[in-house]
């Protein structure tokens, strides 16, 4: 669950932070979050254990740029600790892309345009925190 949500997550804030996606796969709005179907796919049989690196690097993107690098590592920096079902629960909050689309049924797609939305927003709202007099 943590790659899944990761995944979307990075997603998410590189679309709100430069207006393209990260990634050219689907990402629909399932029971328990958004989930990238294609994704989902390759790891679901490692069920709760480790996802096997070598296995990933089969799939993986080979031509990221170090731009891309550099933000995903960024990115994984600020979230490495926290565990799937909090990243779950981050995804789901109100307002969030999934809640804006689920409808109680699977295999609905989540626009680019509703997560660029919500993450530039997001990014908005926590740079006016952070510029405001303590």
């Amino acid at each position: 669950m943590k790659l899944l949500k990761l995944t979307y997550i990075a997603h998410g804030y590189y679309l709100g932070f430069f207006n393209k996606p990260l990634i050219q796969n689907r990402v629909q709005a399932w029971k328990y979050g958004p989930v990238i179907p294609e994704l989902y796919g390759v790891i679901k049989r490692f069920g709760t254990s480790s996802v096997d690196i070598e296995l990933m690097d089969l799939y993986s993107e080979k031509d990221l740029s170090e731009k891309d690098e550099e933000f995903i590592s960024l990115l994984w920096n600020a979230y490495k600790g926290s565990s799937g079902t909090k990243l779950s629960a981050l995804t789901h909050t109100k307002g969030s892309p999934w809640s804006q689309v689920f409808n109680g049924q699977h295999n609905v797609d989540i626009p680019n345009d509703i997560i660029a939305d919500y993450y530039s927003n997001l990014i908005n709202k926590n740079m006016d925190e952070q510029q405001q007099p303590a």
